[in-house]
């Protein structure tokens, strides 16, 4: 198949979850979820600032690390709980041992933090998994949810007109993902919507029944290991969305933080970047 003219991709696949909206006050509410009714409840306040540190790259705890999938041992204060040896795994010459998820965990953003410390309590199988979708209630809430960007949606309908293939690829459960899709009001904007994605392992067979070559995909998401790395191994180009201090950002082709500059970047690749307005911005290695 040929590349295009143009130089622009073929296929963009884009995550949903912390890519196609960014949020500040839901994550925090997922401590309160779990923290709630149990004997670490006057934690709530200590821990969601410790979190805050965590984001902004001011504990040895970082975003871009894994970290032991582990509960902590009769815990007696919130550094008990953050008292884990943590990897940058991808920077490491073989990072597979980390890639085991029933022993580590991939930490990338505060939903990520949350549950990761929400399992260190001890909450864990379905009792987890219930207390888990008042976050994801919380996400299509008036109060609580991010609200729909007009510029993200125009940004993807120009994407589309140009004949550029675009796939939504989420690891979130069908039912949540496709009340989040409408809340966004994104639910017609891509050509291929898929949840229960098992990313990463699902991305090789995905991108063979594509049937695109992999230098013609672009992936943008927000956590480096779930949605950019089998991208990258495969050859494919990578974008990190990301509004926090990430430990692995070097490795991704571009970096940027913040949904305006997503959408600026969408614009550019459609031809429509407004006047005086930059391109898609260049990798960046710090957070």
């Amino acid at each position: 198949m040929r590349a295009r003219a143009d130089g622009c991709p073929r296929l963009i696949c884009f995550d949903l979850d912390g890519t196609l909206y960014q949020d500040n006050s839901i994550y925090p509410r997922i401590i309160r979820h779990f923290f709630q009714d149990t004997p670490y409840r006057d934690w709530i306040p200590e821990v969601q600032a410790r979190m805050e540190r965590v984001l902004r790259g001011k504990e040895p705890f970082r975003c871009g690390q894994f970290a032991p999938k582990q509960a902590a041992e009769a815990p007696r204060s919130v550094d008990d709980l953050f008292a884990v040896p943590t990897v940058t795994a991808l920077l490491e010459p073989d990072p597979t041992p980390y890639f085991d998820r029933s022993r580590y965990t991939y930490i990338s953003d505060g939903w990520t933090l949350a549950m990761y410390l929400a399992r260190r309590i001890g909450w864990a199988g379905d009792a987890f998994w219930n207390r888990f979708r008042r976050a994801r209630e919380d996400l299509v809430s008036e109060q609580y949810g991010p609200k729909p960007e007009a510029g993200l949606i125009s940004a993807l309908e120009a994407l589309r007109q140009k004949g550029i293939r675009l796939v939504l690829c989420s690891n979130a459960a069908a039912e949540g993902g496709w009340a989040l899709l409408r809340h966004l009001r994104l639910d017609g904007s891509f050509d291929e919507i898929l949840f229960d994605a098992e990313k990463p392992r699902s991305f090789p067979e995905r991108v063979r029944n594509w049937g695109y070559p992999a230098e013609q995909i672009l992936f943008i998401g927000d956590q480096g290991y779930y949605d950019l790395y089998a991208g990258k191994r495969l050859g494919a180009a990578t974008v990190l969305i990301s509004p926090y201090h990430v430990e692995d950002a070097c490795l991704w082709d571009r970096r940027i933080t913040t949904l305006r500059e997503l959408v600026s970047c969408l614009r550019a690749l459609s031809g429509g970047q407004e006047a005086g307005e930059k391109g898609p911005p260049q990798t960046e290695t710090g957070a």
